[in-house]
Formats: structure tokens, sequence, C-alpha cells
């Protein structure tokens, strides 16, 4: 059955292994969206970052951001759903944070904010998402942010294996933390993951779980292949994501997505 609702992760899934959308999965898009189904964007992004290539890619429904704290329509920018982190727990990480001297950068209002813009940690972030940092100084750690998101980054392995135990011991379920590319440690409210966005974009377009497709290659993204009528893992995939598939797709590197996405829309 042809699904009506396809959701699909960006990097890793969406994008090539150059960050790039191909021109093949354009195509696959405007084919869908020509025959009735709606794409959706499901990303950790930022709205911003995000929409640099959701423009391009022609994709015309509500899309989900932020790893899920956020939906928002595509076209007229309107917000459909928001659940931030809180000021109060937003204080609360940010001064774990600083007193271990961990990296830690923070979303609000759409906002890359940080300590310093010239730590080689947000110069990689800002590379990777076409985003300019915004530098408070000393002041961020008491700026009294309530985060879309908070976003921890080692790039020493023992470092972020280390955050994420800390992290997970110190805050336990009072936040949803996902890791993604290995160095980043990504902390939002506890209702907030990609399954419970995706969930609430099929209700708002009256769309069935079974006639909805998931598809994506991160950690962050198993909740919402399992939640989905069909799940879809890309082929480039951790094993602990393909296991909770019931399709594995070529990797992004090989058209994965586009290819799965034409096979979606021609049964």
């Amino acid at each position: 059955m042809r699904p009506r609702l396809i959701a699909l992760d960006m990097d890793g899934t969406m994008l090539d292994g150059e960050g790039r959308l191909t021109p093949r999965l354009k195509a696959a898009f405007t084919a869908a969206q020509d025959l009735g189904v709606r794409i959706v964007a499901a990303t950790g992004r930022m709205y911003p970052s995000a929409m640099m290539h959701l423009g391009e890619a022609g994709i015309k429904s509500a899309s989900i951001f932020y790893n899920g704290a956020l939906i928002r329509d595509t076209e007229d920018g309107r917000t459909i759903y928001e659940r931030r982190v809180g000021k109060d727990l937003t204080a609360g990480i940010l001064s774990f944070f600083r007193e271990r001297g961990w990296y830690i950068h923070a979303y609000s209002d759409d906002k890359l904010i940080v300590v310093d813009d010239s730590d080689e940690r947000c110069r990689y972030y800002e590379k990777l998402s076409g985003q300019k940092a915004v530098a408070y100084g000393e002041k961020f750690w008491d700026s009294g942010l309530d985060s879309s998101k908070l976003l921890g980054i080692s790039f020493d392995g023992d470092e972020f294996m280390r955050m994420g135990r800390e992290v997970r011991e110190a805050f336990g379920g009072s936040i949803y933390q996902a890791t993604t590319w290995g160095a980043f440690l990504e902390m939002v409210h506890p209702s907030v993951n990609k399954a419970n966005a995706l969930e609430r974009v099929c209700r708002y377009y009256g769309v069935p779980r079974e006639e909805a497709a998931a598809i994506g290659d991160g950690i962050n993204d198993i909740e919402m292949i399992k939640w989905a009528g069909t799940g879809i893992a890309m082929g480039n995939s951790k094993d602990a994501v393909k296991a909770a598939a019931d399709i594995i797709a070529p990797p992004n590197t090989e058209e994965g997505a586009a290819r799965i996405i034409e096979r979606l829309i021609a049964s």
C-alpha cells in the first residue's frame, strides 16, 4: 500500500555523503507530492539550518525540527507545535556542563547561542549547519535562556562517553537525550522525540499510523522508525537502527532515500 505520508531524517538519510540533495531525490519528492503523498522532514537540525535544504527540496508539508521540539509549516513558517526545555532545566544543564568544563551550546528563538564563537567545536558546528553562532560570552551561563535544544560536543571519545553517562545519571528522565555524529549529545524536553512529533504531524493531517512511513539512519530515528506503519533504516545505519526497521534501504551514498521513495510510491 502506498503511504500517505513519508517522514525522513536529513543528515545521513535525505542528504548524500557530501551533505547535498541529489536531483534524483528532488524528483522523487516531486513525484510523491504530485500523487498526494506528504513528504515531511524529521531532523535534529535547527529550523534555519534545515530550511537551507528544505526550500530546495520543495517540501510543502509541516516538518519536524530540533529532534521534535518544533513542528513548523515549511511554506508559511507557522508554528504548529513547540516544546522547550524550560528555563530552570536549561540553567541546570548549563551549570552542569560549566562545572565540568565541557562544551555546550543552546538553541533559543532559532538562534545558535554559545559562549565563544572562536571555539573549534563551535566553528565545526557552524560549518556543518551553515549557521553563524551568537556569542554571549560569560553571560551565557546565567542568561535565563529557555532552549529548544541543548547540544554538548566532544571530539574525545572517552570524554564523550563520560558526558553521556554523567548526564543520564544526573538528569535521568527529566530530559530526552540522543547521541549523533559520534560527538554530539542532544538534550531536549523528556516528552520530545521524533516519534511523538511524527504522531502529531500525522494527526494534524489525518493520516493513520499504518499509512505513514519513516526513514532514518541515526539512533535518534529509532522511535520514529518503530512508530511508523512502515519503518525504514538506511543502509549506512548502525545495527540497532536496522533492527528497528521493516525495510533496509541502500545507503545515502547510493541514492538510498530516492530509491526507497520511488519504490513506496510505485506500490
